[in-house]
């Protein structure tokens, strides 16, 4: 009889749904629509004076994205590298829109996460970021060239497993990059910037 029982204790135990957990190991690649602003400051005033100009706005818009990268996954603990690239046009400076600034971004980040479900993972990210911004529409103001500008990128976000291959998300970032711009006055206007973006993600996992 006790051995019944204990059969019958073992046979309801196998009935038992288990947790599974979420597997977001391997490689993606993906979409994003990234809202952004921030601010921009620059080491000299337009006008030549010695000064710090600070605060200037950047206007707020919206960029399309490219990403791609590998994860690796032991237990609830995932880790890897991602590479994103994201092109905005006619973007702006003090909340006004100027034609032809546009810029590509560029961001190598490592990425870690922690599996809270069979569906969802929160992570964390760190890393370089580059941002190239066209001028042309300011030679006539003294830009002798583009802007160039390099520093970090921090963030977080989450994913969702919606299928087996593919992975919704969003992500909160912020870019410090500072950079140097060369004008027809004879010395650079350094320019740092501060940009936050929110982005809406979808990947295919492989």
């Amino acid at each position: 009889m006790h051995f019944l029982t204990k059969s019958a204790a073992i046979a309801a135990l196998g009935l038992l749904p288990t947790t599974s957990m979420a597997d977001f190991s391997g490689a993606y690649g993906g979409l994003a629509i990234n809202d952004f602003n921030g601010d921009s400051s620059f080491g000299e005033d337009l006008l030549g004076d010695d000064g710090f100009i600070a605060g200037l706005a950047i206007k707020e818009d919206t960029a399309l994205g490219a990403f791609g990268g590998y994860q690796l996954q032991s237990g609830n603990l995932v880790y890897g590298g991602e590479i994103a690239i994201t092109s905005a046009t006619d973007g702006g400076i003090a909340g006004i829109q100027i034609d032809g600034l546009d810029s590509l971004t560029t961001d190598i980040k490592g990425r870690a996460g922690y599996v809270l479900n069979d569906r969802v993972m929160a992570y964390g990210t760190a890393g370089f970021s580059r941002v190239d911004v066209d001028l042309g529409t300011f030679e006539a103001v003294g830009a002798a060239s583009d802007l160039e500008a390099d520093g970090f990128i921090v963030g977080a976000g989450i994913d969702y497993l919606a299928t087996d291959n593919i992975v919704l998300g969003a992500e909160f970032t912020n870019r410090q990059v500072e950079g140097s711009v060369e004008t027809d006055f004879g010395e650079d206007l350094d320019v740092d910037l501060n940009i936050n973006t929110l982005a809406l993600r979808a990947a295919f996992k492989f």
